[in-house]
């Protein structure tokens, strides 16, 4: 059901937002490859009297208007709608019919594929999954027959304790490579920003690309570059040590970039022109989100789009420095993994976690804190993540 989503309720006259408000789920393209239903239709279908899964005659109105938008009752963040029905009715009624595995995406498990384990009850590789699992000594869970047996599975993603907080490659392992990749192929492929926001980042990128080529500086091989980037996460970052001065983002980063070199910064920092004064008077000029009103059109779109506009554009320079612990620079690093750009041309601005991006690591159960390459490593190819391919 459309809800409201952290940071995602910039629109005053709408805040509540679905999936496909951001991800282009409706396309054709999608549509092929991905069999889905949307939770109004799921009840339409098997919530009536003769359905599977009945809801009672009197209560079916009110249980469609829920799966349409819902409030999801967090009133700590400012959450509550007094004109919604609370998304707890849609976990009610999921929850009455349905099996709910005892899984979590949190810091305790992971979830295994292996086809011997689904079989016979014996797994393939046992060390393969044991090694996956061994960060944090997590609890290694195979998927079983028993599992697919339910005519109705309900994983609750969005709360205790079921709650799927992480990256999915950092969860879920496939014992067979070349089964994980397909999946991580088909993530890449299919699981995108929204047509119309890589379109509004396009235009922003050439033109950073032609001011570039202007100075003297040069696009790379796949059309990326002339320009670099960054993120700068400030506003309400919940990581206070991760909220470094100007002045220290400067100084840990100035010998990333070329000298004069644009820079492109994306931030939630309010005074940008005071506070990355230390990038300006080093002889960069400086773009935002901002200055690209007019070319773009950013009024009449939809306001929770600016900040994946943001991630595209960043994601597209030749350097980028992002801000460790971040969700928002993570992504922007898998994309430039998926654009097949090295990570020893990503840094944080941290000094301590600068390099960590140059690093081969397991994914551990900081899942989140970045992106880690087994995302988009060999994945073409069915070749295992490893320092050497790194």
């Amino acid at each position: 059901p459309e809800q409201p989503m952290y940071l995602l309720r910039n629109d005053g006259a709408k805040k509540h937002r679905g999936l496909n408000g951001f991800f282009d789920m409706e396309g054709d393209y999608f549509k092929k490859r991905v069999r889905y239903l949307t939770m109004e239709q799921f009840i339409k279908i098997e919530g009536h009297p003769g359905g599977q899964f009945p809801v009672p005659v009197e209560k079916t109105e009110h249980l469609i208007h829920a799966a349409r938008v819902c409030n999801p009752n967090r009133h700590g963040l400012g959450w509550k709608s007094e004109n919604e029905p609370s998304c707890d009715e849609i976990h009610d009624y999921l929850a009455r019919y349905a099996t709910q595995p005892n899984i979590t995406a949190t810091h305790h498990q992971c979830l295994v594929f292996d086809k011997g384990m689904f079989d016979k009850g014996v797994p393939d590789d046992p060390e393969s999954a044991a090694k996956f699992c061994s960060s944090g000594k997590r609890k290694l869970v195979y998927v079983t027959k028993q599992m697919q047996e339910p005519s109705l599975l309900y994983i609750q993603g969005g709360k205790p304790p079921t709650r799927m907080l992480a990256h999915y490659y950092g969860y879920l392992h496939f014992t067979d490579i070349s089964i994980g990749n397909y999946y991580k192929r088909y993530i890449r492929d299919l699981l995108h920003f929204r047509h119309e926001i890589f379109c509004a980042a396009g235009k922003i990128v050439k033109f950073l690309q032609d001011a570039a080529k202007a100075q003297g500086f040069s696009t790379d091989d796949e059309g990326g570059g002339g320009y670099s980037s960054l993120h700068v996460r400030r506003g309400d970052f919940q990581y206070k040590k991760m909220k470094v001065s100007a002045d220290e983002w400067y100084a840990n980063t100035k010998e990333i970039w070329k000298q004069d070199e644009i820079l492109y910064i994306a931030t939630d920092e309010k005074d940008k022109d005071t506070f990355f004064k230390p990038f300006s008077s080093a002889g960069h000029k400086l773009y935002f989100l901002s200055d690209f009103n007019d070319l773009v059109g950013l009024d009449s779109m939809d306001p929770n789009w600016m900040g994946m506009i943001d991630v595209v554009v960043a994601s597209r320079g030749r350097a980028f420095a992002g801000t460790f612990r971040s969700t928002f620079s993570g992504y922007i690093n898998r994309l430039r993994g998926y654009y097949g750009l090295s990570m020893k041309d990503s840094w944080f601005g941290q000094l301590k976690e600068k390099n960590m991006m140059h690093e081969f690591h397991n994914v551990n159960l900081d899942t989140y804190a970045k992106e880690w390459p087994d995302a988009w490593m060999g994945i073409d190819a069915d070749i295992a993540p490893s320092q050497d391919i790194l």
